[in-house]
């Protein structure tokens, strides 16, 4: 038996979350196709960004809202105190990309962090999900394709088009690391802990393309809003 990751009681075997505590999670049921960015009702089709300006990226899956009591879990797991959640996270997100069918990728590619962040944090969140989830899914996972060369200035204060020139040049594709693989890639899924404003995923969208990738999209654990969203009740 397993132990909920939120009251802490019984759980049917390889379940972090019993059912009550599973349908009070901050499901993102209502979003944008193509960002998943949440919405506060019932929503078909794109958002308005994504309309004005087309992103480089094909489409995101992230189930969960940025929200409480997701956000904690994330937080304590790539902060450390308590590392071992990303495991849980990790299944979480896998059980729900095989729920939802979502269209699997040639490679899972984690979002890399900088190295001196990497050697002050002792691993990267993002590798330890993606590790898990490519093991679930049974789908190779990349740990070099993408590498940060420098940190950008926060997001935070600025602007659409000043997020996107932020991260310009932030990240590489390692293109020999691409042609080695023994198989062709096609199809990229670029998996986060959490997709915040999507100017990281859009900029390495960007450069995947123009490396030769047909297909790309982003997969987090959550979406944050730019609104406030209401929690919807749970979808199983």
């Amino acid at each position: 038996m397993f132990f909920c990751l939120l009251c802490h009681g019984l759980t049917p075997p390889l379940q972090d979350l019993c059912h009550h505590c599973a349908q009070d999670m901050p499901w993102n049921q209502h979003c944008c196709e193509r960002c998943a960015e949440p919405w506060p009702d019932p929503f078909e089709g794109l958002c308005q960004q994504c309309i004005q300006e087309e992103p480089h990226y094909d489409q995101c899956f992230a189930p969960f809202l940025y929200q409480f009591p997701i956000d904690q879990l994330i937080l304590q797991g790539k902060g450390g105190k308590r590392a071992e959640l990303l495991f849980s996270l990790g299944r979480l997100l896998a059980a729900q990309l095989q729920a939802q069918q979502v269209t699997r990728p040639d490679i899972i590619v984690p979002v890399p962090l900088h190295p001196n962040k990497q050697r002050e944090r002792g691993f990267n969140q993002a590798g330890v999900i993606a590790t898990l989830v490519g093991r679930k899914l049974g789908i190779p996972v990349s740990h070099n394709l993408i590498i940060k060369v420098r940190e950008p200035k926060q997001q935070k204060s600025l602007s659409r088009s000043g997020r996107q020139h932020n991260m310009t040049r932030a990240f590489r594709i390692q293109r020999t690391v691409l042609q080695s693989l023994p198989y062709p890639v096609q199809h990229i899924a670029l998996l986060d802990d959490v997709i915040t404003t999507g100017s990281t995923l859009n900029q390495l969208a960007k450069q995947l393309r123009s490396s030769g990738v047909e297909r790309v999209d982003g997969w987090a654990l959550a979406r944050a809003a730019k609104r406030n969203v209401a929690m919807p009740s749970s979808p199983i």
